[in-house]
Formats: structure tokens, sequence, C-alpha cells
């Protein structure tokens, strides 16, 4: 928020015990983001837990969603592509690796 960005819409699985959070399904996961995501003053999701797994379901949420969906691990996934000085052209893993830069 200190850099401009507005977060008008947030939400929690209100679950402190990583080993818990990471047995949360895809579904819900999935569930949750397009929840969330469906609020018109949501431009794009990212979740913040890096123990939800989003990337093997961020390119089909997207779909479904209509916007752009990543997460911690994701974001830093592209980023270490990006570093290794590739282009972060991988099918299927969403919007953000179909951009460059």
């Amino acid at each position: 928020m200190a850099r401009g960005m507005e977060i008008p819409v947030m939400g929690s699985f209100n679950e402190a015990d990583d080993n818990i959070v990471a047995r949360i399904t895809p579904e819900s996961i999935e569930r949750a983001i397009l929840d969330i995501g469906a609020s018109d003053e949501c431009d794009a999701v990212f979740v913040s837990c890096t123990s939800l797994r989003v990337a093997r379901i961020a390119e089909d949420v997207e779909k479904t969603l209509g916007k752009p969906v990543t997460s911690s691990n994701h974001a830093l996934a592209w980023h270490m592509v990006r570093l290794a000085g590739m282009e972060p052209s991988l099918e299927g893993k969403g919007e953000l690796f179909r951009r460059r830069g």
C-alpha cells in the first residue's frame, strides 16, 4: 500500500499451522481465488502464503476468473528465470510467464 497499490478485497484460510496449510487442496485454493477475484474491485489475485500451491493451478484459475493470478513462490520463480537471463515462457503457468520483462 505504501507503493500506491490498493487491496480492496482480502481473504484467509485462518490457519496458522504451515503443516496444515500445505495440505489445503488445490480445489480449495481455487475456490478461494475465484471467490476473492469475483469482486469488481479486484484486478488480479495475489496469494501471499508460500505454503499454498498456486503455480500448478494458476493458468486454469486465470482462464475461469478472467484475471491474472500469482503467488509468492510463482512470482519468485518467474523472477529467478528472468535473473538467469532466460525468457520466462513456460506453457501452462499463467499470464505472468507469458510476459516479457
